[in-house]
């Protein structure tokens, strides 16, 4: 009998090999966006899988290779017959529990491809596609299967064949300081590596690539396949024996998203990246999620950048009992939630960038009494937020961080700012590797169960997995302000900032620290400063979103300041927001409205050019009168000669007036729409 069961079994086998044989002929498959204007097509043949994408009736992206290059064997991609084909249309709001969106629409047309080699290994795969409105997302699932379980991934095979050479904005991938250098604008033909989000415009349309619900994975880049052509191709960072991600069936590759809209300014209104991520576990729902709180925060960290104090115990030591308690009786005073206290623990001695960690995680420095600080702050009703910085030493953190998290539950510290200062993790990992993917995805888990929030810097780019997991606030991944204070060189361009959310700001919250007032550092930075104006620094806090937002300077620059009222209403958490107008490098204005209140905000900045712009109110209730407090560029404001020139004027405004708002050379204006 048994050896009858194998005959059958044996004899079907054959059966199915030889009808997929035969089944291997090219198919084609198609998807559109709901509204038809995005049209996918998939192409099956027997040398490989293809797909192109069409918008608006143009050619955006060219016939294009899919697939996986599976270490040792051959390219899981090439001869493969159709299983099965599955269709559906979703469309429901979800709403978020804190964000610059609410209520966000999630309305797409998905295909499912359920693969098989026609080959006599028969692995399978699954080509997972969805069509928005405002883009697309594919993915890979390699579902369970005998001849593979546990594998090496090597090479992605995925390429973005662009139908245009178009104007792109890009940051070099594989350099030591990670995403924190300017951004680079060329042909698309000029690109070498680069990290994701990759904004490009073309003629008629503006596209950004990138990735959504990277999760044991290794980060993508995208390397321009060869000198003069438009074709990128997926380039996984590395292990450092070339290994890309290991691991095991079943398994899902990250979305691999395009975003798509008539022009730059639209993409900033594009939730794409966020609706390709799962919605929270059913378990996260129905936790305690009420130490899960948008604010501001201010800190012990830019006095050390400009050279005032030190992160080191000693003369110079920022961290004492003193100076805390002299932020947390400012931040008491006004609408500012947190403060951040660096170089608080055990562990900084010296150059500590340059080293391997010493941190102890769980013990004060002599001269901070964390205990007494945690209690003033407290009983003042200010949160102290925990640091975390680990000089890229993961290994040696992972091995107290849950007792780290233990001692800030214990002391009621709900959120902390993750560090990983160094050129690579652990001596020879990147940043953006599977390895750091991982580890991140344990601080965020750990941190969850200690009811701590996550604020990270120096780690992997943002690709909406705030959605899955709310803890996860915000994160740096940008060349951010501390480069204008403590950089040694002269830190960012006045475009910077105008570039940052066409490009990084895609990918999610961007921890820019704003808000600087005095832009004087002569005595310890004679060769740095802030290009910006004080207007400007007020608008960043509504252009660039980020639900911790921290007010960075030092509270003696900000004391009896007349602008500091901006900063002290302005809210971190939106009901909606909508960008407005704006060209990439250019200038951009922002309008959001507070989730508590009916009053609107608005900030517009510009890079070294002075330029006058008309904005039309429309987004403010038609029925309702507001006034109009306006935080503008004085008129001989300039980034350079007169940075803290501004005026505050008040007039009142409905939904029919046009503003004409005069940005002066790295200038800005930053409004708050109070409703009558």
């Amino acid at each position: 009998m048994r050896n009858g069961f194998s005959f059958i079994f044996f004899g079907c086998a054959l059966a199915l090999q030889a009808s997929l044989a035969h089944a291997e002929t090219a198919s084609r498959y198609s998807l559109s966006s709901p509204d038809k204007q995005i049209q996918l097509q998939i192409d099956l043949r027997p040398d490989g899988l293809f797909y192109q994408v069409d918008y608006a009736g143009r050619a955006v992206v060219n016939s294009s290779r899919l697939g996986l290059k599976i270490k040792g064997q051959q390219a899981l991609g090439e001869h493969l017959a159709l299983l099965k084909q599955h269709e559906r249309e979703y469309n429901q709001n979800w709403q978020q529990p804190w964000g610059e969106q609410q209520t966000i629409n999630e309305h797409y047309r998905e295909l499912r491809l359920e693969l098989i080699e026609t080959t006599a290994s028969q692995r399978r795969l699954t080509l997972v596609l969805r069509a928005f409105n405002d883009g697309i997302g594919l993915r890979y699932e390699i579902p369970a299967q005998q001849n593979l379980t546990q594998f090496v991934i090597e090479d992605e095979l995925t390429e973005f064949a662009l139908a245009e050479n178009s104007h792109t904005w890009w940051l070099p991938a594989y350099r030591n300081w990670g995403p924190e250098y300017q951004y680079l604008k060329s042909a698309l033909s000029s690109v070498d590596v680069a990290f994701t989000p990759i904004t490009l415009e073309a003629r008629h349309y503006a596209l950004a690539i990138h990735e959504a619900a990277l999760v044991n994975y290794a980060s993508m880049t995208l390397r321009l396949m060869s000198d003069n052509t438009k074709t990128l191709k997926v380039d996984l960072v590395p292990w450092p024996n070339g290994d890309k991600v290991r691991t095991a069936a079943p398994m899902q590759s990250p979305w691999r998203t395009i975003q798509i809209a008539p022009k730059a300014i639209d993409l900033l209104n594009s939730y794409l990246t966020l609706n390709l991520n799962e919605a929270p576990a059913p378990e996260s729902l129905t936790a305690d999620n009420s130490y899960i709180k948008p604010g501001k925060y201010m800190g012990i960290w830019w006095e050390m950048h400009i050279g005032e104090k030190d992160w080191s115990p000693g003369p110079k030591q920022g961290a004492t009992t003193a100076r805390a308690k002299e932020y947390i009786d400012f931040a008491a005073q006004h609408d500012i939630s947190g403060v951040l206290i660096e170089g608080w623990n055990k562990g900084w001695e010296g150059e500590w960038w340059k080293r391997a960690p010493t941190f102890i995680f769980d013990e004060p420095v002599v001269g901070l009494d964390l205990e007494e600080v945690t209690r003033y702050a407290r009983d003042k009703g200010v949160a102290i937020i925990g640091h975390h910085e680990t000089a890229a030493g993961v290994t040696y953190y992972e091995q107290q961080m849950d007792a780290a998290f233990d001692y800030y539950e214990k002391l009621g510290i709900h959120s902390v700012k993750m560090g990983y200062v160094g050129t690579r993790i652990d001596g020879d990992q990147w940043h953006h590797g599977q390895y750091m993917v991982n580890h991140f995805q344990r601080v965020v888990d750990s941190a969850a169960q200690h009811k701590v929030m996550v604020n990270a810097h120096e780690t992997v780019t943002d690709t909406g997995l705030r959605r899955t997991y709310p803890n996860l606030m915000t994160r740096e991944c940008v060349r951010g302000m501390e480069y204008n204070g403590g950089s040694p060189d002269t830190g960012n361009l006045p475009d910077h900032t105008t570039i940052i959310p066409f490009t990084r700001g895609l990918s999610g919250p961007t921890d820019f620290t704003p808000g600087i007032f005095n832009f004087d550092y002569k005595k310890h930075r004679p060769h740095n400063r802030v290009p910006s104006t004080l207007a400007n620094q007020l608008a960043l806090y509504v252009v660039i979103y980020s639900p911790l937002q921290m007010v960075a300077d030092l509270p003696e620059n900000y004391a009896g300041h007349p602008a500091f009222q901006f900063i002290d209403h302005v809210p971190t958490d939106w009901k909606q927001s909508r960008a407005l107008q704006g060209e990439v490098g250019e200038y951009l204005v922002v309008a959001r409205q507070d989730k508590r209140s009916p009053d609107w905000y608005l900030g517009a900045i510009t890079n070294q050019d002075g330029r006058q712009l008309k904005v039309k109110l429309d987004f403010l209730d038609p029925k309702a009168r507001y006034e109009a407090q306006i935080y503008r560029d004085g008129k001989d404001a300039d980034w350079e000669t007169n940075p803290e020139s501004y005026e505050i004027k008040r007039m009142n405004v409905t939904a029919k007036t046009t503003l004409e708002l005069d940005l002066k050379p790295g200038g800005g204006t930053a409004i708050r729409f109070k409703r009558h």
